[in-house]
Parts: structure tokens; sequence; C-alpha cells
């Protein structure tokens, strides 16, 4: 069991946490002792994920598109509900990536908007809806968002992936200082 550190009453919201690296976060956090609320957008792979985690620990699921404003709104007010008022930690994580290997000179401007809009509109959205509870609620805490390292090494006919991640580091280094008076830790992954 992975236990490197005591998170016994804390709680967290991750988005994409029905599989993948959000799933494995909430894995170690909640083997850490944490509460867990995940998101996904599909509901018998939340359920599913819900399923499999409880094992774990306490976790929660919601389903949400976290490119719909008032779906993140929502689901971030049920999600403090379910945690018991506070959340301490929110991991932006749910993305999407190319349909297939797309040259720019062939790629819609429909599917550029897909990808931009869960992976950099969703990332706005829910770090706006966590930071203002932080904010409100007086009591700091941590964002994290999952990038890529397509951000920094480009990502040939995965361009529209490529710009977004560099767009959710970008983002998370100016919220970084704008939310360092609030005692709100902000991070960019690179996997």
């Amino acid at each position: 069991m992975y236990k490197p550190f005591d998170l016994s009453g804390r709680t967290a919201v991750i988005t994409g946490g029905n599989g993948g690296i959000g799933m494995g976060m909430a894995k170690a956090l909640l083997q850490s002792g944490a509460q867990v609320a995940i998101w996904g957008n599909r509901a018998e792979k939340t359920e599913k994920a819900r399923e499999e985690l409880s094992s774990l620990g306490k976790v929660h699921a919601f389903v949400c598109d976290v490119g719909d404003e008032a779906a993140v709104e929502r689901t971030f007010a049920q999600s403090v509900e379910a945690l018991g008022g506070r959340v301490d930690a929110c991991f932006a994580n749910a993305g999407v990536s190319s349909k297939g290997p797309t040259p720019i000179f062939q790629m819609s401007s429909e599917e550029f908007r897909r990808v931009m809009r869960i992976n950099v509109e969703g990332v706005f959205y829910t770090f706006r809806a966590a930071a203002k509870h932080m904010i409100d609620g007086g009591h700091g805490g941590s964002l994290v968002a999952t990038a890529s390292t397509a951000a920094i090494e480009g990502a040939a006919r995965n361009s529209h992936y490529g710009a977004s991640k560099g767009a959710v580091t970008s983002y998370c280094r100016a919220l970084a200082v704008e939310l360092a008076r609030y005692q709100i830790r902000v991070n960019s992954i690179l996997p």
C-alpha cells in the first residue's frame, strides 16, 4: 500500500478521476487517508471507478463535462457538499488528445476547439471554482493541473494537444503568482 504521508481529514477533487493518471491520483490520495471526489464524463465508467476505489477509502463520484461551465460550477458545489464542506486540493486532470494523427493542414476548426474546450477551458472552469472556494473559506489549498511534455517538446500531427498543454502550464504559472497571497499552491505536472 502506498502511504508516504498522512492525509487523514483532507479532501480532494480529481477531474478525469475515473481512469488513467486521475485514477492513479485517486488511489494514492485514498491510501494516504484523504477523502476524494472523482469526476468523469461517462456515468458507467465513473461508477465502476468509484466501486473499485471504495475499498481504499471514502470516494464520491460525479458525472461532469469539464468543458461545460455550468456543469463544473454545479458539480464543484456537489463535491464540496459531499466532502463535508471543504476541498483542500483540486486536480484538473481531465483531458483529450487527437482522435488520430492530424497534420495542421487537415485539422478542422471543430477538432481544434474540441481539444481546447476540454484541456484549457476545463482547467479554467475547474480552477476558478476551486480557487473561489479556497479563498472564501480562508484555508488555502493546492491546485494541480495535468499538462504534458508535449507542452515543451512539440507534438507533430497533434499540435492542438501540445498547444493546449502549453496553455495549461502558462496558466498555472500565472495562477501560482496570483493565488500565493491566499496560501493556494498551483502546479502543473508534465507526464
